[in-house]
């Protein structure tokens, strides 16, 4: 029952985040299936890989943002922080909406080629599509009783639920970061499109096919 109510924390996590990208009108957001084990497995991945982005630029362009909770009209809201120096004094710039940003190259939005090659390397996978399905293979495996009966977990350790955690937070913190705002917030959309096309839902005729 623990595995059951940590496996099925983060998938709803992930359904959460499909519902609030539908329900903000975000292009192709209707090609997300919440019941789809597949979809819902490749959400975590894919947060890994945006990351492993991010650290690659900040190191870059010596730019840290940070997670800030900042009290707007009188709600208390997640927002990204952006470290700025006024006559030799720290300030804090608060982008609204948070991701109203985007990132390009030739003019053109990442498709992050790159960090899901480094991604598959570290986890001895040769295809991301494939991964991700043995991922969601996995999870179904446990959750659900087959041909041999039903599953046994004999033990589980803490690191299981830590991770469990952790994935849940971040698709929360992503949620926060998205559902408040009624605008289409470019990095969002740039990055849903990267999604899809990570999980051959639609074809690559916007993103740089490169990085």
């Amino acid at each position: 029952m623990a595995a059951f109510r940590g496996i099925t924390a983060e998938e709803e996590a992930a359904s959460g985040l499909f519902h609030a990208l539908k329900f903000r009108g975000y292009k192709n957001a209707g090609l997300l299936n919440p019941r789809n084990h597949v979809h819902k497995s490749a959400v975590t991945p894919f947060l890994q890989v945006l990351g492993a982005f991010f650290n690659e630029f900040s190191e870059t362009e010596k730019v840290k943002p940070r997670l800030h909770i900042k009290e707007e009209s009188g709600v208390s809201m997640l927002h990204i922080a952006l470290s700025v120096l006024v006559n030799g004094e720290e300030h804090w710039a608060y982008p609204i909406p948070p991701l109203n940003f985007s990132v390009t190259s030739g003019g053109k939005p990442p498709s992050y080629k790159k960090q899901i090659e480094r991604f598959l390397t570290s986890q001895n996978a040769s295809n991301i599509l494939g991964y991700v399905r043995e991922q969601a293979n996995q999870r179904n495996q446990i959750l659900y009783a087959g041909p041999d009966g039903y599953p046994v977990i004999s033990e589980l350790h803490d690191e299981f639920f830590a991770l469990r955690q952790r994935r849940v937070m971040a698709m929360a913190m992503a949620y926060l970061l998205i559902e408040p705002y009624d605008e289409i917030q470019p990095f969002v959309q740039n990055a849903l499109d990267a999604f899809l096309l990570m999980l051959e839902k639609v074809e690559n005729d916007l993103l740089h096919a490169e990085v």
